[in-house]
């Protein structure tokens, strides 16, 4: 029903915004990483929306990019996982690295996300393998908030370079001789790539 929403950010609440358009509010459940870009926006934001109806409810989920919102959708459409699921997921695992879990398989990393337990992430695994987007944990730096640490850094680079069809052990070496020297995760994946590239 709704593509986006534009409007001014209201008001933060711990899973969703309220967004000003036009004199009415809309309550919006969104991740903790478009909550961290929202708050940074210096003007109007624009939320990318999906309407969920229910029998008893109606509830519009919004992300600060399409990216987020597709993978949104994607889990989703997983057996035993709802919007609110989903949600937690996105807020527990930024984009980049569920999409390196997911690609390798990594069940363990992904129990670590609100509610999952073993089950529900290899039923994740199984079923978004061959349909998520390998691109997406290159995109990483646009997509994750800007206060993360370095050392979340260092793992969302290890992710995309499994991504990119490397083992976690040459991922994991290459970071681990490029991430001193580096500021960011664009400037670790990209001397990485080098180092492996050299080997």
């Amino acid at each position: 029903m709704y593509e986006y929403i534009k409007g001014i950010l209201e008001f933060v609440g711990d899973d969703y915004v309220v967004i000003n358009n036009g004199d009415i509010g809309y309550k919006i459940y969104t991740s903790n990483a478009s909550i961290v870009n929202f708050k940074n926006a210096l003007e109007k934001v624009t939320v990318y929306t999906r309407l969920v109806v229910r029998d008893d409810d109606m509830s519009i989920f919004g992300f600060a990019t399409r990216e987020e919102l597709k993978m949104f959708q994607l889990l989703t459409t997983v057996t035993g996982i709802g919007p609110k699921l989903a949600l937690g997921i996105l807020s527990s695992i930024s984009i980049g690295n569920l999409v390196g879990i997911i690609i390798s398989e990594d069940i363990n990393s992904l129990t670590k996300a609100q509610g999952v337990g073993k089950k529900t992430a290899k039923r994740i695994i199984l079923e978004l393998k061959d349909k998520v987007d390998h691109k997406l944990a290159m995109l990483e730096p646009t997509l994750i908030p800007k206060v993360q640490i370095l050392e979340d850094d260092h793992e969302e680079a290890v992710s995309a370079l499994i991504a990119l069809g490397y083992s976690r052990g040459e991922a994991k070496e290459a970071v681990g001789k490029v991430k001193n020297s580096c500021k960011g995760i664009e400037e670790i994946i990209k001397n990485a790539l080098k180092f492996l590239s050299n080997k």
